[in-house]
């Protein structure tokens, strides 16, 4: 036992001595897909724990909230309540600022800092912390260290941001943002005070217990509500759960890729080494010594490239992070992710994913390695012959698996089966499988197919590397499917971001039709929430050249336990401007996002309960449109039941249409000298919010970008793998047509051009996986997994420009082999036959 261990250590560590380019490039080819997994892993945790830490880590004694139904200030008074019932309270204000140079949009966190102190994660000890300070002035705040390091401030300075005006705040100490939520920190009397907000709060977090619960529940006034810290964790959670799970299931295709990659170099060392087998096997050794042999090379490939990973997912992670905490402040709320990752158990996770894969990728390999015989050791792969039988077979078996993922698809999108996709993804998962299953048989007819008219073109060339790959049809077929594979993951994602673009396009030119919008300078993400002056609008309608203003609020809400949003706006202006529409009829109706046709299979006619602070409304849906600027249900009522259900008529956007001929620009002037001499307010036209808006989508498919190219790095590398190893299966061949005259240069036009048969063969069958992909990847994942519809678009010069990019890079892998051939040495193997 002990000498097969001793065997197999040495002769696994000997051959990744001597395949030491190959072994690499499966190193990195692994390392790619675990750093590039673990670093998207890692970012989207890290977004979703920054998104729950004011719940998780501020109070953290507390175990309830209590909040308003809508997301605004209420009365402090029921504090008093619960003193008399001697229940430990936390009341809390938080507001959002924004620092001007770094556009960098910072909550402010104020706070019963004796309390919190007393029962939180923070160190009074520390000598970052000027407690004094921090209670005498009332512009003092701590400030948490990320957050002081982007803005690059230390204790002592002064910091200017934008919250209801410039406001100016001294930095007392630092925090560290493990232990609190990232912002900045004040007394809560000191910001009452200075942002004018006496007798209000916005959440107060209490710990209660079970009967608790049931005393204070009755004692609440109806709009606010009692809920529990783990529910709102969870809860804060699955907003990111689609995001997270397409980010996830594009990230794992580039673990298939490098599994095709991996399997090459296995083989590679099958072919090399058979002799050597042959030898081993004479001399006694088993089948399953020869077995474990390859499979622990494999292993020690695999197990080298996920540490390797877990170094390039740290550089990745600092991309990825970016990109990740950009995205999701802009669609959900702020969040701040530190690039810097870690190794945790999601490290572990990567890294046992990267070695599974590995392990799995050489079972077929191995498998062939075990059945070579002695007096096989000068002849062709067994394996391939025995194989080529079966291609009929795997043929149909493959079709029933693409038949198969397609009905689960359809299934997922005709039955909502689940609130997210998961059927899809299976059917996904199916549809690969079957198309690589039907792989072989679709290589060796079409090589049949058009064998005779390369013949006639290339001649010899044509005739020796069209049957070089229909007798190794299986190992091209392997090559095929790499390439095929990364040509499905760039059309499918071509066809999604093209879809979605125009689809953007058309709905920003129906929904962005005002000259100049206004909103708080404070609000980075697409909906605000804190209401702006009132006083405002006065001065706007006395602005020359304004014919119209149209003001728009945003409140958060709840339909059937779900987070949604609700629009508040001047539906007869709105449908002027829009629609042309001069006499609109308000009615007690409403329109909805296209979520809730989605989820809950709701119709233009239906009617459908909302919570209000007057209790429930019972509203008729009259419109469903598309709204790409949430991905929670969007529900929108005439400003008239703002003032008729929450008593209030404020707004938190504005929008202004100009009389014809009326220069925008000259406009926002006078606008910025009249209404925003503080800085509050962020005024801009309708071209500068348009680029804002495609800007955002940029950002939002900037790693997938970034997955796309990775994925086709290491196709590539897998093509330029498979020909070597051609290439090392064909020495016999290649020095007997040396002997016979064959030059280097025919020989490198017969490799190039087997390069470029299996580039476009295998462009081709992407292509054909890549359509059935993006249509169910737009019309099935994207419609489930954001509650929004998109157009199927194809831009076909753009799709023919890159496919022929694709061609030209694999024939360029194919290079790869020709320094082998040109070396090969023709005595040593004319010699043996």
């Amino acid at each position: 036992m002990i000498n097969s261990l001793r065997l197999i250590f040495i002769f696994a560590l000997r051959n990744l001595k001597e395949e030491k380019l190959f072994s690499l490039i499966s190193i990195f080819g692994v390392a790619l897909g675990v750093g590039l997994f673990l670093s998207i892993l890692n970012s989207t945790q890290s977004a979703i724990k920054s998104m729950s830490s004011d719940i998780e880590k501020l109070n953290p004694i507390a175990n309830y909230e209590i909040n308003d139904k809508f997301g605004k200030p209420f009365d402090e008074s029921i504090i008093k309540i619960l003193n008399g019932k001697q229940i430990r309270n936390y009341p809390l204000i938080k507001i959002n600022a924004q620092s001007e140079r770094e556009r960098l949009v910072i909550p402010i966190f104020a706070i019963d800092s004796l309390k919190v102190i007393k029962n939180s994660n923070i160190n009074i000890t520390e000598s970052n912390l000027d407690l004094q300070s921090f209670f005498q002035k009332q512009n003092a705040v701590f400030i948490t260290d990320d957050i002081a390091k982007r803005l690059k401030v230390k204790i002592g300075d002064g910091l200017y941001l934008t919250a209801g005006g410039i406001k100016k705040f001294y930095v007392a100490g630092i925090l560290n943002s493990d232990q609190v939520p990232s912002g900045l920190y004040q007394d809560i009397g000191n910001f009452q005070e200075k942002f004018n907000f006496l007798g209000k709060v916005s959440r107060i977090d209490v710990n209660l217990t079970d009967k608790q619960v049931d005393e204070i529940k009755p004692l609440l006034p109806e709009n606010l509500l009692l809920q529990k810290k783990s529910v709102l964790i969870k809860n804060q959670g699955e907003i990111l759960k689609s995001f997270k799970m397409n980010l996830y299931f594009i990230s794992s295709i580039a673990f298939l890729v490098g599994f095709f990659m991996l399997f090459n170099t296995i083989f590679i060392t099958v072919v090399k080494k058979r002799e050597q087998i042959g030898t081993l096997r004479a001399l006694g050794s088993s089948k399953s010594q020869i077995l474990f042999l390859f499979i622990f090379q494999s292993f020690l490939l695999g197990a080298l490239g996920s540490i390797l990973g877990l170094l390039l997912g740290q550089i990745l992670s600092i991309y990825s992070s970016a990109v990740v905490e950009d995205t999701i402040s802009t669609i959900f709320k702020p969040v701040y992710i530190k690039s810097i990752f870690v190794f945790n158990s999601y490290s572990f996770y990567a890294v046992f994913l990267g070695i599974c894969i590995s392990l799995l990728s050489s079972i077929f390999p191995a498998i062939e390695a075990s059945k070579v015989n002695p007096v096989e050791t000068v002849r062709r792969g067994t394996f391939e012959l025995k194989f080529k039988k079966y291609y009929l077979i795997w043929f149909f078996v493959g079709l029933f698996f693409i038949g198969l993922g397609i009905l689960f698809s359809f299934f997922d999108y005709y039955y909502n089966v689940s609130e997210y996709p998961y059927l899809s993804y299976v059917g996904v998962f199916f549809i690969l499988i079957g198309f690589c299953a039907a792989a072989f048989l679709y290589l060796e007819r079409l090589i049949l197919i058009v064998e005779k008219i390369m013949k006639k073109i290339f001649k010899t060339a044509g005739f020796i590397s069209f049957a070089d790959i229909f007798s190794s049809s299986y190992r091209f077929a392997i090559a095929l499917i790499s390439v095929a594979i990364s040509t499905a993951l760039v059309i499918s994602m071509v066809t999604l971001i093209d879809s979605f673009k125009i689809s953007l396009t058309k709905w920003i030119d129906n929904n962005l039709r005002a000259d100049i919008f206004i909103k708080s300078a404070s609000c980075s993400s697409n909906f605000c929430f804190e209401p702006l002056d009132e006083n405002i609008l006065y001065e706007i309608k006395t602005v020359d050249g304004v014919e119209a203003v149209s003001t728009f609020r945003a409140m958060p809400g709840t339909f059937k336990g779900k987070e949604i949003l609700l629009g508040f706006g001047e539906e007869k202006v709105v449908k002027k401007y829009h629609n042309g529409i001069d006499n609109f009829e308000v009615t007690k109706s409403i329109a909805v996002s296209e979520y809730f046709k989605i989820r809950y299979g709701l119709k233009v006619g239906d009617f459908i309960e909302i919570d209000t602070p007057k209790g429930k409304g019972k509203f008729k849906i009259r419109e469903i449109f598309t709204s790409y600027s949430t991905v929670n249900g969007f529900i929108i009522f005439d400003n008239s039941f703002q003032k008729r259900y929450w008593d209030e008529l404020k707004f938190t956007q504005v929008s202004i249409y100009l009389k014809k001929g009326v220069d925008s620009d000259s406009v926002i002037s006078k606008l910025e000298s009249l209404i925003n001499q503080d800085g509050s307010l962020d005024i801009f036209n309708n071209d500068v919010i348009r680029k804002k808006v495609i800007k955002i989508f940029d950002k939002s498919f900037a790693i997938t970008y970034a997955i796309q190219g990775i994925a086709l790095i290491v196709s590539l590398l897998g093509v330029g793998n498979m020909l070597y190893a051609v290439a090392l299966e064909r020495r016999k061949e290649i020095s007997i047509l040396k002997y016979l005259g064959a030059n280097n240069r025919l020989l490198s036009k017969i490799y190039t051009l087997s390069a470029a048969v299996i580039g476009f063969f295998g462009v081709f069958y992407g292509v054909l996986l890549g359509s059935v992909l993006s249509v169910i990847i737009i019309k099935v994942v994207n419609t489930k997994s954001f509650g929004w519809s998109i157009e199927y678009h194809v831009s076909f010069l753009k799709t023919s420009l890159l496919l022929l990019v694709l061609v030209l890079f694999v024939i360029f892998a194919g290079l790869l082999p020709i320094k082998t051939i040109k070396q090969l040495d023709p005595k040593k193997f004319a010699s043996f036959e």
